[in-house]
């Protein structure tokens, strides 16, 4: 078998022509095409610039600080460096509500761009939670993805945008648009997929004027918790201690050489401060969540099936927008809430979107229950009182009829009467 082999080698080499390097045309041999120098020196420069290409995109992502599942539109130098950095996420949630609730421009701006103080503060939540929570900035969440957090729609969260622009409190540092070529397989590196659009880029800021504005937050009043803590020892010191022998029967498992173990007995007077101060502040145990009232699940269930582009959304969402909106489900029932839905819509001159249309049905849900009064008495609480009225009115009238039937005289009372006047007559 080597011998064969090397035969074979010996005489295709010598069958293949000598091939001059200025050639620049292909040569076939067997039926293959064997590349010559000029098509190699294309080919490498192509991977060349391909290899360069590719790295210089890798490097283009480092600068930018590309992070995430998405490709995130780069700022301009130098711009962020302008803007202040915010307090923190709680810290700016604070200064943002008590701007708006008690000076005349926050009150100014809510009016300006027609939006309420809850909407606003859930929109704001909802930047809070993408932002870094070191400066505030890298807000790159969509629209979408800031209505669906927030529970409203596209405008309010651009209305919401607006204010916190006329308060200085979000910066706008790239407004989202279609990448470019560039941007475009830049984005295709980062994350292996076609990304055609970028999100807008924000920054949350804490200005001077708003932070020297807004009071600090109230301090909590300091317990003696050492204090605490020595009563306590000092109450169990002085209960009645039981012998040795009485807890080796009422713990048999009990050894007293390891502390740790969920079995063993440990006396009263050995519990030193540390262990008691522990005990007094040990975190409490999470309590059990409670399932929801039987009439909300029903109410809710009607409810779905009366509109059918609720079912996109999660039943126990739509039960704790019920709640939310104090509907009292033991007096409204689903096919209530329902037909007060209808009506109120055909009185405004409404249509409900189809399907379709609609991106958050639990969300429009939430916001149409608020322009509803649901303090009054429900359709079915009107129906059973007219239900009422009307079975008093009948029992009225039947008592009516039974007591003419009652003092109306009979023939033989009549026949009895007439005979009576005749015989007065004669």
């Amino acid at each position: 078998m080597a011998g064969t082999s090397d035969a074979n080698a010996c005489a295709e080499s010598a069958s293949t022509p000598i091939v001059s390097p200025t050639n620049t045309r292909s040569s076939t041999h067997g039926g293959r095409h064997i590349p010559q120098s000029a098509e190699v020196d294309t080919w490498e420069a192509s991977v060349h610039a391909a290899t360069h290409a590719i790295n210089q995109l890798h490097e283009y992502n480092r600068d930018t600080g590309q992070r995430g599942r998405s490709f995130t539109l780069p700022t301009t130098p130098g711009r962020e460096a302008t803007i202040p950095v915010w307090s923190g996420r709680t810290q700016w949630l604070r200064q943002l509500r008590h701007h708006i609730t008690h000076t005349t421009t926050g009150q100014g701006a809510l009016t300006t761009h027609s939006i309420s103080i809850e909407r606003l503060m859930a929109v704001a939540t909802a930047h809070a939670r993408f932002a870094d929570s070191t400066t505030g900035r890298g807000v790159t969440a969509s629209r979408q993805l800031i209505a669906h957090h927030a529970g409203v729609s596209l405008s309010v969260v651009n209305r919401a945008r607006r204010v916190l622009k006329t308060l200085s409190m979000g910066v706008e540092l790239e407004r989202g648009r279609t990448l470019r070529t560039r941007e475009y397989m830049a984005a295709e590196l980062h994350h292996g997929g076609q990304q055609h659009q970028a999100a807008s880029v924000w920054a949350l800021s804490s200005p001077k004027s708003i932070v020297d504005a807004t009071p600090p937050p109230p301090q909590r009043p300091s317990r003696p918790r050492r204090a605490r803590a020595a009563r306590r020892l000092a109450r169990h010191r002085t209960r009645p201690q039981q012998s040795t022998t009485a807890a080796s029967t009422a713990h048999p498992q009990a050894t007293g050489a390891d502390t740790l173990s969920p079995g063993t007995y440990v006396p009263s007077h050995s519990l030193s401060l540390r262990s008691t101060h522990q005990r007094a502040h040990a975190r409490p145990t999470t309590s059990i969540p409670q399932p929801r009232p039987l009439h909300l699940q029903r109410a809710v269930a009607t409810l779905i099936s009366r509109s059918p582009v609720l079912a996109r959304g999660h039943i126990g969402n739509i039960c704790d927008t019920i709640q939310a909106a104090g509907i009292d489900t033991t007096r409204w029932t689903g096919d209530d809430i329902a037909q007060t839905l209808d009506r109120d819509t055909t009185q405004r001159g409404w249509t409900w979107p189809t399907a379709d249309r609609i991106s958050s049905p639990v969300a429009l849900l939430r916001w149409h229950l608020t322009h509803i009064d649901w303090t009054g008495p429900s359709p079915s609480q009107h129906r059973t009182a007219a239900n009422a009225r009307r079975r008093r009115e009948q029992h009225t009238r039947r008592t009516a009829i039974h007591h003419r039937n009652a003092i109306q005289a009979t023939p033989e009372q009549r026949e009895a009467h007439t005979t009576h006047r005749r015989v007065d007559l004669r």
